[in-house]
């Protein structure tokens, strides 16, 4: 049975180019085989700033263990926008309609991709 970190993993979407273009070069160079950490750390949407989003999702974790989407946005000094796009690619967990503080937190922490390139 997968858990729900493992549903989350599963569901990470990737630039369809890069991809192919990764794959191709692979294939090229005589590669039978990549691991998907590769394909995703170059061809997964990154997180802009990735290290100071992080140091601020840390410190909102200690004092808020959910919130809104307007209020994330907030806090973390980003568009709504940008949180949807986030939300679209799989970054946020959520507590019913709410964003779970903790727990995308530990997400990002397990996607070492999200702030690579």
């Amino acid at each position: 049975m997968l858990s729900r970190n493992d549903s989350i993993i599963l569901g990470q979407q990737v630039d369809v180019a890069k991809a192919l273009d990764l794959l191709a070069m692979f294939k090229e160079a005589g590669k039978e085989r990549i691991d998907i950490r590769t394909i995703l750390d170059e061809a997964a949407p990154k997180i802009k700033d990735y290290p100071a989003l992080v140091a601020k999702m840390e410190q909102l974790s200690l004092t808020h263990a959910i919130c809104s989407i307007s209020e994330f946005a907030a806090w973390m000094k980003v568009s709504r926008q940008t949180v949807y796009n986030w939300r679209d690619c799989g970054y946020l967990v959520y507590s019913g309609s709410k964003v779970n503080l903790p727990e995308t937190l530990d997400l990002w922490l397990s996607l070492p991709w999200l702030g690579s390139k």
